[in-house]
């Protein structure tokens, strides 16, 4: 598993439904938004996202909320 940094909050992978992996919005120690991918390819698009630098403001997470994380 892995943990994205980006300004003000981290993007922390986890396990969910065997190869399947749910990504935490975390800021402050809480969990702000679970990103939930819809299937591995979407879950491979994401990860390229965030290995590539993207901020998840804007991003859908998968459940119809819109994500947006307030820098503090």
């Amino acid at each position: 598993m892995k943990t994205w940094t980006r300004e003000g909050y981290e993007v922390v992978e986890v396990d969910f439904d065997h190869d399947l992996h749910q990504f935490e919005v975390v800021q402050d120690g809480e969990t702000l938004f679970t990103i939930t991918p819809a299937d591995l390819e979407n879950q491979a698009q994401i990860i390229t996202d965030l290995d590539s630098g993207e901020d998840v403001n804007g991003w859908d997470d998968g459940n119809g909320n819109t994500i947006y994380v307030e820098k503090k």
